[in-house]
Parts: C-alpha cells; sequence; structure tokens
C-alpha cells in the first residue's frame, strides 16, 4: 500500500489515505463506505502506534477501494493532480541518518580534499583516503549520527539555503520506517518489525561540513538548519518492496534537467532489518522513527562535484517509491564568505 497525507482543494485540513492508480482516496471516506471505522486509521501517527492490528485494518479497507474502481465507481476519490501532498510523517520521534554506502564515501571524500586541501597534500590525501575507505568496507561497522527530526519538509516544499554557505547539496536516501516491537518469551530478544519505505532527503551544506564531522557535538550547521530532511511522498508498505537493496535510484535537477544522475540501492552493504537489529540491541526505537541508509552513490553533488542554484527543480525518484520533487529558493540573502572557493554565479541571485 501507498499511505500519503493529503489536503484537498487548498484545505488546512489533512487527511490521511492511500493511492491506487492514479486516484486517492481517505481512509475516513472508506471507512464511511464499508462501515468499517477504526481510530487506528486517523493519521500516520496512530496508524503507526497501532502496528500491526492498523495495517490489517488498512488493507481490509485497500481491498474494499479496489472492488470500488473494478466496479468504474470513482465517485468517492480524488486523482493526484486534485490533492496537495504533505509529508507523510510529518513528526517522527527520531531520525537516524547512517552512512552504509561505501562508494559515496569514496567519492565525496575525494571532492572534500579538493576542496578542503591544496598543493601537494592532495594528492597524499587521495592515497590515504582510498586506503582507509577500502579497510573500512572490509571491516563492517554501522556508525550514524541523529538528524534534525524536528524540521521534515516535504513534496512540493521549498528548501532552505543558510546564509552561511555557498554549496547546498541533497542527498537521496533510501528511509527505512520503524514498525512495532516485539519481545521473544525464550530470549528476552527486542525484534522490532519494518513498517514501510519512505524517499529521504538528507540536505546538506557542504563547506561548512568538515569542521562539523571532526567535532561531533552539539547543533551542525551543515546538518541541522530548517527543512534539513525531506520525506516523501509516500509511505510505501514493505509488500509492495520486493527487495530494497536492487532498487533504481534517478535524480534530475534544474529546468530542463540540467543535471541528471542514476544509482542504485544496491551499492548499501547490508539489508535495512539488519540495521534495525544492530539498533535495538542498544536501544528500542520507537514506532515512526526514519533510518536513513546513506546517501545513494553518484546521486549528490559532492560525488560529482556539481552544486545546485537558485531556482532548481529537485526531483529524487526511487523505485517503487514515487518522485520527491523539492524547489530550491529563487532568490538568496547576502552570503557569507565561503570556507571554499566562493560562487560568483550565486552573485546573480541576491535580493536587491
Amino acid at each position: 500500500m501507498k499511505l500519503i497525507s493529503f489536503s484537498v482543494n487548498n484545505s488546512k485540513m489533512e487527511q490521511f489515505g492511500i493511492v491506487i492508480d492514479d486516484y486517492v482516496i481517505s481512509f475516513e471516506r472508506l471507512q464511511h463506505l464499508s462501515n468499517q471505522f477504526s481510530p487506528l486509521l486517523n493519521n500516520i501517527n496512530s496508524y503507526l502506534q497501532g502496528l500491526p492490528e492498523s495495517e490489517q485494518h488498512a488493507r481490509t479497507l485497500y481491498l474494499y477501494a479496489q472492488e470500488i474502481i473494478s466496479e468504474n465507481n470513482i465517485e468517492p476519490f480524488f486523482t493526484l493532480e486534485e490533492i496537495q501532498l504533505f509529508s507523510p510523517i510529518p513528526n517522527p520521534p527520531a531520525v537516524l541518518d547512517f552512512g552504509l554506502s561505501p562508494k559515496h564515501l569514496i567519492n565525496s571524500g575525494y571532492t572534500l580534499i579538493e576542496h578542503e586541501f591544496k598543493g601537494i597534500l592532495k594528492p597524499i590525501l587521495r592515497k590515504i583516503l582510498g586506503r582507509a575507505l577500502r579497510k573500512t568496507t572490509q571491516k563492517f561497522s554501522m556508525p550514524y549520527y541523529k538528524c534534525n527530526h524536528l524540521s521534515i519538509s516535504g513534496p512540493f516544499d521549498t528548501l532552505v539555503w543558510p546564509s552561511y554557505t555557498s554549496y547546498l547539496d541533497i542527498e537521496p536516501e533510501l528511509g527505512v520506517v520503524i514498525g512495532h516491537s516485539e519481545v521473544d518469551p525464550i530470549t528476552d530478544n527486542v525484534k522490532v518489525s519494518i513498517a514501510g519505505y519512505v524517499i529521504m532527503n538528507d540536505v546538506s551544506a557542504r563547506d561548512v561540513q568538515f569542521p562539523d564531522f571532526r567535532v561531533l557535538c552539539g547543533p551542525a550547521r551543515s546538518k541541522d538548519f530548517d527543512k534539513s530532511i525531506g520525506i516523501g511522498p509516500y509511505f510505501v508498505t514493505p509488500d509492495e518492496v520486493d527487495s530494497p537493496l536492487s532498487l533504481d535510484v534517478s535524480v534530475k535537477i534544474g529546468k530542463n534537467n540540467r543535471l541528471s544522475w542514476k544509482g542504485s540501492t544496491s551499492d548499501y552493504v547490508t539489508h535495512p532489518q539488519e540495521v534495525i537489529d544492530y539498533l535495538s540491541a542498544i536501544f528500542t526505537p520507537p514506532p515512526g522513527t526514519i533510518i536513513g541508509m546513506g546517501t545513494i552513490p553518484g546521486c549528490c553533488g559532492l560525488d560529482n562535484n556539481q552544486w545546485l542554484i537558485p531556482g532548481d527543480i529537485v526531483e529524487i525518484s526511487i523505485q517503487g517509491l514515487g518522485t520527491l520533487k523539492q524547489f530550491v529558493p529563487s532568490e538568496l540573502k547576502l552570503l557569507q564568505s565561503s570556507r571554499w572557493k566562493n560562487r560568483e554565479d550565486l552573485k546573480a541571485y541576491y535580493k536587491k
């Protein structure tokens, strides 16, 4: 199932519902039509807290909706063009971001060296980085950092460009949503399930990132600014994703696809369930927690040394999960001097 939060006719009232083909219907409407009611489907929060019973009830209504469509009775439905989408999980209890794509770490590391260092240091550091990352891929580990879960953006939102960065970037990731947990009565181990998947965009300020990551404490200017985590457009249940490690990814940026990148979730070095099992051995993540698996290699500016400009349209597509479309501001406040080379191309976009 593809679950969404949406409104109709620019109403501020959010509805919780499902997408079937190109049609959208709210669970509230389906419950009235079928005379099957449950408070677990009031919104995404009650759905996540009510798992697994909420999913069973939602699936019953989903099958009922398919019957209505098969009978050509589309009166209770809207089309995707008639609605306004919101982030499917606007208030996650936590967002944890892993770095489980070694190719991205290598690509981005080389770009960082190009911008952060000068002269003879560059080739030396490239060799050191290559050796270090090869060892990292051989000795598997799962480091992660905590994102700003209080500043979620959704489909068709305009991102924030902080005045202290000249190198704003996107990071397309497979987002894994935590479901319910159960305690094994024999081992007392906690088993945490996958509730579903989302597209995640971990927006980053690249030219201030290196100092942030050398001292991992407090808010990070490179990650914690407003609307720094994009989620959407759908919350997709696991039955719709046969293999989360074989999904094609594409990114289109700018008018006329000024930049176009392709990648795959096959570059992740472990399955999402193994990541959740690792976390649940430390603590029990609450339902709705979003796990970012890591940036898809080749699909961000840092990997390619290519950068956003004001007015860009960003479209991140992951097979089976839809397309997260967001906008880059068309005008900028006067930017502070960059730690990297100042971008002359941005001056044309300063507010008069």
